[in-house]
C-alpha cells in the first residue's frame, strides 16, 4: 500500500504471531473463533483496494525534474535495476540491437560491471541471499529468508532473461511511437537476418530459428517477500510455507464463516528455449504483469525451486497463432498501463488502482480466450473505464497515420478491438452478489487447484456450497457463468460474462 516500512510490517506478523498463540493455542475454548482464521487479515478485498485508491488520492504526485515516466522506464526497457540497468537513459544502448552478434556480448558486460560493483559474482550460483534472524530471544531460529532453498535459474540465466525482457519492452514502446508515425525513430531488433520492429515480429524470428516458446496464463501463491524458515540444530533451514490470507467477501450462510483466499501473483508466461536463448536445463522464463515497481511489461521471472511454490496454468498452452496475438496484446497493453500511470501521475505506475498483477494478464487472456480462470480480479470501474478510453485512442491514433484498405496493423486494430471488449466486460471480485457466485467458485478453484493451506480448502468448500444455492435458484441467464452455455428451449446463452438477450447470434 505504501504506507508501511518493513520494521512495521514484521512488527505486524509478530502481532499476529502472539495473537495465534493466545487464541489458538493458549485458550481452552475452541469454539469461540472456530469461525475465523486469527492468522488471515480481517480485509476483504473491497476494503484493501479501498486503502488502495485512498492512498493514490493523498499522495503527493510525484513532478520534480529528476521524475522518470513509466513510459520512459518503458522505453529503456526495464525500471527496477537502478545503475546497473542495461539502459541508463544516456544514450549508449543500441538503437538496433543485433541478437546474433549483441546478445551474449551484453551479457558478459553486464556481469563485468556486477563483479565491479559487488566484488564477487558466480555464473553458475543458484543460492538466495542468506536467511537474517527474527528475534533470537523471543523466537529462537526463526529467520526471515529462504534458507537453504535454490532459485530455478542461474544468476547468468537472470541476466539473461533481464536483456531479452529489455528488449521485448523497447519494442513494445513502438506502439507508442508509431501513434506519430515516426518509424525512423523506433527501436529495431536484428533477428536471424530480419529486422523486428514489434516484440511479437522478434518472437516470430525466434520460433522461425529453431527456439520453442510457450505461452499460458498462469498464478502461484506470493508473500510480498516475508519469507519465514527455522534453523534446525544441524544448521540447515525448514521453510514455513506463508502467504498473506484475506477475506473474499464471501461467507457461509449456515454459520457466517468467510471464505478467505492466499494472496497469488499471476500474469502471461512466456517461456522460451533454443539455440541462442534459454539453452540451461530449464527455458527462459519470462511473465507479463503491471509490478509494484511501477512498470507494466514483460519481466524475468525466475523464482524459488519449491515444489508447493509450483504455478498454476490457468489454460493451455496457447497455439503458435494466440502466442503471436498474446505477445502482440501484451505490447498494446504495457503502452496502454504506462500511458496512463504517465499522464494521470499515478503511484507505483498504477498498481493497484489500474488492477493488479493479475488483472494485467486476465486481460490479455480473456480477449484471447472469451473466459478467465484468473482469481481474484480487483480492477475498478474507474480505471477500466480510462483503459477502454486509451485504447480507443490508441486505436484512433495509429489509425490516422496509415494509409490504403490493406493495412499492415489490421491484425494490430483486431487485437486492439478485442482488448476493448475483454476490458469492458471483465469480471470483478470486488462486488460480490448472488449472481455472480458460480463464476467466482469456478475460478477460485481453478486459480487454486492443489491447496497449500487448509484455509484455501475450507474456502473451496465454501464457495461450492454458496455456488451450488445459486444453481438451485437462479435462472441460467443470471448466473454470470464465464463458460459459453448453449440456449435449449427458453433458456438464454450467457457467454463472455455478459447476457446476450432471447434471439440473438
Amino acid at each position: 500500500l505504501g504506507a508501511s516500512s518493513v520494521a512495521s510490517s514484521i512488527a505486524g506478523i509478530s502481532n499476529k504471531i502472539s495473537n495465534f498463540l493466545a487464541r489458538s493455542i493458549l485458550s481452552d475454548d475452541k469454539e469461540a473463533d472456530a469461525a475465523f482464521d486469527p492468522m488471515a487479515f480481517d480485509l476483504s478485498l473491497m476494503e484493501i483496494i479501498s486503502f488502495v485508491n485512498l492512498h493514490q488520492k493523498t499522495s503527493s504526485p510525484d513532478n520534480g525534474p529528476s521524475r522518470i515516466t513509466p513510459l520512459e522506464y518503458l522505453r529503456r526497457g526495464e525500471n527496477a535495476s537502478g545503475d546497473l540497468a542495461y539502459d541508463l537513459g544516456n544514450g549508449d544502448f543500441p538503437t538496433t540491437f543485433d541478437v546474433d552478434n549483441d546478445f551474449a556480448r551484453y551479457v558478459t558486460m553486464m556481469e563485468e560491471r556486477i563483479l565491479d560493483k559487488e566484488d564477487k559474482y558466480d555464473p553458475n550460483d543458484r543460492s538466495f541471499p542468506p536467511p537474517a534472524p527474527i528475534n533470537e530471544g523471543l523466537l529462537p531460529g526463526l529467520h526471515l529468508g529462504k534458507g537453504d532453498l535454490k532459485c530455478t535459474h542461474t544468476k547468468r540465466e537472470g541476466i539473461e532473461h533481464r536483456l531479452l525482457c529489455v528488449l521485448l519492452n523497447k519494442l513494445s514502446h513502438n506502439y507508442y511511437k508509431l501513434r506519430e508515425g515516426k518509424l525512423e525513430d523506433c527501436f529495431k531488433v536484428i533477428c536471424n537476418g530480419k529486422q523486428c520492429l514489434f516484440p511479437e515480429e522478434f518472437v516470430q524470428s525466434l520460433v522461425d530459428c529453431g527456439h520453442k516458446v510457450e505461452i499460458c496464463p498462469r498464478v502461484r501463491l506470493t508473500n510480498f517477500g516475508m519469507q519465514l524458515c527455522l534453523k534446525e540444530d544441524d544448521g540447515s533451514f525448514t521453510y514455513i510455507p506463508t502467504s498473506v490470507m484475506l477475506r473474499t467477501g464471501i461467507e457461509r450462510s449456515s454459520d457466517s464463516k468467510p471464505a478467505y483466499f492466499a494472496a497469488p501473483h499471476g500474469g502471461i508466461d512466456v517461456n522460451i528455449s533454443g539455440p541462442l536463448i534459454g539453452k540451461g536445463t530449464r527455458p527462459a522464463w519470462l511473465q507479463f504483469y503491471v509490478s509494484i515497481g511501477g512498470l507494466t511489461c514483460f519481466h524475468p521471472d525466475e523464482d524459488q525451486d519449491a515444489p508447493w511454490a509450483a504455478k498454476t496454468s490457468l489454460a493451455e498452452i496457447y497455439s503458435h497463432d494466440d502466442a503471436i496475438r498474446a505477445i502482440r496484446m501484451c505490447a498494446i497493453m504495457s503502452v496502454t498501463f504506462n500511458r496512463i500511470a504517465t499522464e494521470l501521475n499515478l503511484a507505483f505506475g498504477g498498481y493497484g488502482v489500474l488492477g493488479m498483477c493479475n488483472d494485467s494478464g486476465t486481460l490479455v487472456d480473456y480477449a484471447l480466450r472469451g473466459e478467465t480462470n484468473a482469481y481474484p480480479l480487483l480492477s475498478t470501474g474507474r480505471y477500466l473505464n480510462h483503459i477502454v478510453s486509451s485504447l480507443i485512442k490508441l486505436k484512433d491514433e495509429l489509425d490516422s497515420n496509415e494509409s490504403g484498405g490493406d493495412s499492415k496493423l489490421q491484425p494490430v486494430f483486431d487485437d486492439l478491438l478485442c482488448l476493448i471488449r475483454s476490458t469492458s466486460t471483465l469480471p470483478s471480485d470486488l462486488h460480490i452478489s448472488p449472481a455472480t457466485l458460480i463464476g467466482t467458485s469456478e475460478r477460485y478453484n481453478a486459480s487454486y487447484g492443489i491447496p497449500i493451506f487448509q484455509s484455501t480448502a475450507d474456502a473451496k468448500a465454501i464457495l461450492r456450497e454458496m455456488a451450488n444455492v445459486a444453481r438451485e435458484y437462479l435462472p441460467l441467464a443470471q448466473r454470470g457463468c464465464t463458460c459459453e452455455q448453449v440456449r435449449k428451449d427458453k433458456e438464454f446463452i450467457c457467454g463472455t460474462k455478459h447476457i446476450l438477450s432471447e434471439g440473438d447470434n
